[in-house]
Protein backbone atom coordinates (compact mmCIF):
# COMPACT_ATOMS: atom_id res chain seq x y z
CA UNK A 1 0.00 0.00 0.00
CA UNK A 2 1.79 3.30 -0.94
CA UNK A 3 1.65 5.96 1.49
CA UNK A 4 0.66 9.56 0.42
CA UNK A 5 2.81 12.40 0.82
CA UNK A 6 2.42 14.28 3.46
CA UNK A 7 0.84 17.35 2.17
CA UNK A 8 -2.10 14.85 0.97
CA UNK A 9 -2.68 13.39 3.93
CA UNK A 10 -6.41 13.31 4.69
CA UNK A 11 -8.56 13.08 7.76
CA UNK A 12 -9.98 10.46 5.86
CA UNK A 13 -6.64 8.84 5.67
CA UNK A 14 -6.11 8.81 9.86
CA UNK A 15 -9.47 7.56 10.26
CA UNK A 16 -8.84 4.57 7.72
CA UNK A 17 -5.56 3.88 9.74
CA UNK A 18 -6.98 4.38 13.30
CA UNK A 19 -9.90 2.03 12.18
CA UNK A 20 -7.70 -0.71 10.97
CA UNK A 21 -5.45 -0.38 14.25
CA UNK A 22 -8.54 -0.49 16.06
CA UNK A 23 -8.82 -3.90 14.06
CA UNK A 24 -5.47 -5.19 15.29
CA UNK A 25 -5.98 -3.97 18.97
CA UNK A 26 -9.08 -6.19 18.78
CA UNK A 27 -7.09 -9.02 17.60
CA UNK A 28 -4.10 -8.94 20.19
CA UNK A 29 -6.62 -8.16 23.15
CA UNK A 30 -9.06 -11.70 22.31
CA UNK A 31 -6.19 -13.42 22.04
CA UNK A 32 -4.54 -12.46 25.38
CA UNK A 33 -7.66 -13.26 27.10
CA UNK A 34 -7.19 -16.82 25.31
CA UNK A 35 -4.08 -17.27 26.82
CA UNK A 36 -4.46 -15.35 29.53
CA UNK A 37 -1.64 -12.54 28.70
CA UNK A 38 -1.13 -9.99 31.18
CA UNK A 39 -2.95 -7.22 29.22
CA UNK A 40 -0.75 -3.73 27.95
CA UNK A 41 -2.22 -0.26 28.39
CA UNK A 42 -2.61 0.19 24.50
CA UNK A 43 -2.81 3.70 22.68
CA UNK A 44 -3.96 4.07 19.17
CA UNK A 45 -1.93 7.16 17.62
CA UNK A 46 -3.45 9.53 14.87
CA UNK A 47 -1.41 8.09 12.11
CA UNK A 48 -2.62 4.49 13.52
CA UNK A 49 0.31 2.93 15.07
CA UNK A 50 -0.04 0.55 18.13
CA UNK A 51 1.57 1.64 21.51
CA UNK A 52 1.17 -1.08 24.20
CA UNK A 53 3.08 0.17 27.56
CA UNK A 54 3.51 -2.29 30.44
CA UNK A 55 1.61 -1.23 33.49
CA UNK A 56 3.86 0.30 35.63
CA UNK A 57 1.69 0.43 38.76
CA UNK A 58 0.68 -2.86 39.55
CA UNK A 59 0.72 -3.63 43.30
CA UNK A 60 2.87 -6.40 44.12
CA UNK A 61 4.85 -6.38 40.68
CA UNK A 62 8.31 -6.70 40.70
CA UNK A 63 10.63 -5.45 37.98
CA UNK A 64 11.77 -8.79 36.93
CA UNK A 65 8.20 -9.46 36.39
CA UNK A 66 6.81 -6.55 34.11
CA UNK A 67 9.90 -7.30 32.30
CA UNK A 68 8.78 -11.08 31.90
CA UNK A 69 5.74 -9.21 30.46
CA UNK A 70 7.21 -6.98 27.98
CA UNK A 71 9.07 -10.14 26.51
CA UNK A 72 6.31 -12.03 26.43
CA UNK A 73 4.13 -9.62 24.58
CA UNK A 74 7.87 -8.74 22.68
CA UNK A 75 7.58 -12.84 21.22
CA UNK A 76 3.75 -12.59 20.53
CA UNK A 77 4.08 -9.71 18.15
CA UNK A 78 7.23 -11.18 16.91
CA UNK A 79 9.19 -7.43 17.48
CA UNK A 80 12.57 -6.56 16.74
CA UNK A 81 15.23 -5.55 19.04
CA UNK A 82 15.24 -4.66 22.19
CA UNK A 83 16.27 -0.61 22.52
CA UNK A 84 17.23 1.14 25.71
CA UNK A 85 17.31 4.43 26.67
CA UNK A 86 17.90 6.23 29.61
CA UNK A 87 15.21 8.60 31.06
CA UNK A 88 15.35 12.18 31.94
CA UNK A 89 13.81 11.77 35.57
CA UNK A 90 16.22 8.57 35.74
CA UNK A 91 15.51 4.82 35.06
CA UNK A 92 15.60 2.74 31.64
CA UNK A 93 12.98 2.69 28.76
CA UNK A 94 12.61 -0.07 26.27
CA UNK A 95 11.29 -0.46 23.57
CA UNK A 96 10.53 -2.79 20.60
CA UNK A 97 8.66 -2.33 17.63
CA UNK A 98 6.77 -4.46 16.07
CA UNK A 99 4.67 -4.91 11.99
CA UNK A 100 0.96 -6.59 12.30
CA UNK A 101 -0.20 -7.44 8.62
CA UNK A 102 -3.67 -6.95 7.68
CA UNK A 103 -5.32 -7.46 3.95
CA UNK A 104 -5.38 -3.20 4.28
CA UNK A 105 -1.79 -2.70 4.93
CA UNK A 106 0.96 -2.60 7.81
CA UNK A 107 0.10 -1.59 11.35
CA UNK A 108 2.99 -0.70 12.97
CA UNK A 109 3.41 -0.03 16.84
CA UNK A 110 5.48 -0.38 19.50
CA UNK A 111 5.87 -2.01 22.97
CA UNK A 112 7.41 -0.20 25.82
CA UNK A 113 8.59 -0.93 29.71
CA UNK A 114 9.45 1.91 32.01
CA UNK A 115 12.03 0.81 34.94
CA UNK A 116 12.01 4.01 37.72
CA UNK A 117 15.38 4.31 38.87
CA UNK A 118 15.39 2.09 42.71
CA UNK A 119 14.26 3.89 45.48
CA UNK A 120 16.25 5.21 48.61
CA UNK A 121 13.84 2.73 50.44
CA UNK A 122 15.31 -0.17 47.88
CA UNK A 123 18.81 0.64 48.47
CA UNK A 124 18.65 0.48 52.06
Amino acid sequence: MDTPSLATITTTDLNGWQYRAIGVLEDLVQAGIKAERHPLEWTITSNGALRGAVDPYRPGQTDNDRRAIFDEWRQVLNAGEVRESKRFSGGITLRAVFTQPTNRGDVRGSIVLDIDPPSDDEDA
